[in-house]
C-alpha cells in the first residue's frame, strides 16, 4: 500500500457552478480542474501525483461552457485559439455526436481512458446533473481564479476556478476570457499576474488568494 494510502484525486471543471459541491463533497481532495476537466492539457500536472494517490475521480458535467466551446468550433464552424483547438478540440475532431449531451458523455468517456493510461485502475467517474446539485446565488460579477493544485478554498459561485500547474492553465484562460468573456482574473502567484497581463492586456489580473 501506498504511503499516501487514502489520499483522494479530483479532476473536475473549472465552472463556477461546481465549487459548493466539490467543497462539500470532497472536502480533504487535491482538486485540479479546468475548462471541461481536459486530461489532455492536465499531463505536467498529474505527474506529481501519478505515484502518490490512491483513488482518481473523474468529474465533468452537464451544460459545460468548455464543451459547448469544442460544439460550436466542430458543428458550426467558430473561431477559437490555436492551443484550444490543440488541447481541447482536437481529441474530439474524429468523433460522432449530434447533440451536446452526447458530446458531454463522449467528453466523460475519453478523459476517464486518458486518466486510467496515468493512474490505472485507481479512476472512477461521474457525470455531474447541475441541475440536480445546490449553486449558491451570487450578484458578483463572473471572474476567474488560478492556482496550483491543492484542498479547494471556499469559493463563491461567481467564481471559475482553474487549479494547475503554471505551463497547463493558458488554454482554460482562453476559453474563459474569450468564450466566456471573462474580464478580473486573480492568482495569488504573482509572477503568473505578470505573465497573464502580459497574455491578455485587456483584462484585470489582480494577486488575491483565498
Amino acid at each position: 500500500m501506498s504511503v499516501y494510502s487514502g489520499m483522494k484525486l479530483v479532476v473536475s471543471c473549472m465552472d463556477r457552478r461546481l465549487n459548493s459541491y466539490l467543497k462539500k463533497k470532497y472536502p480533504d481532495a487535491i482538486i485540479i480542474r479546468n475548462a471541461g476537466a481536459n486530461v489532455n492539457s492536465l499531463l505536467i500536472t498529474f505527474e506529481k501525483y501519478k505515484d502518490r494517490v490512491d483513488d482518481v475521480i473523474l468529474l465533468p458535467h452537464t451544460d459545460c461552457g468548455a464543451m459547448k466551446v469544442v460544439y460550436s468550433s466542430l458543428k458550426e464552424g467558430k473561431k477559437i485559439t490555436s492551443l484550444v483547438e490543440e488541447k481541447l478540440v482536437s481529441q474530439f475532431s474524429s468523433k460522432k455526436f449530434s447533440s451536446l449531451s452526447e458530446l458531454e458523455r463522449l467528453n466523460m468517456e475519453i478523459q476517464k481512458e486518458n486518466l486510467k493510461r496515468i493512474f490505472g485502475d485507481k479512476v472512477r467517474t461521474e457525470l455531474i446533473d447541475v441541475n440536480k446539485i445546490e449553486i449558491p446565488p451570487s450578484n458578483e460579477p463572473y471572474m476567474a481564479y488560478v492556482s496550483k493544485p491543492s484542498q479547494l478554498a471556499e469559493l463563491s459561485s461567481n467564481i471559475y476556478h482553474i487549479s494547475a500547474e503554471d505551463k497547463e492553465i493558458w488554454d482554460s484562460l482562453d476559453i474563459a476570457v474569450y468564450a466566456m468573456k471573462i474580464n478580473k482574473i486573480i492568482t495569488p502567484d504573482e509572477k503568473t499576474v505578470e505573465k497573464i497581463k502580459a497574455a491578455y492586456p485587456s483584462v484585470i489580473v489582480s494577486t488575491t488568494s483565498f
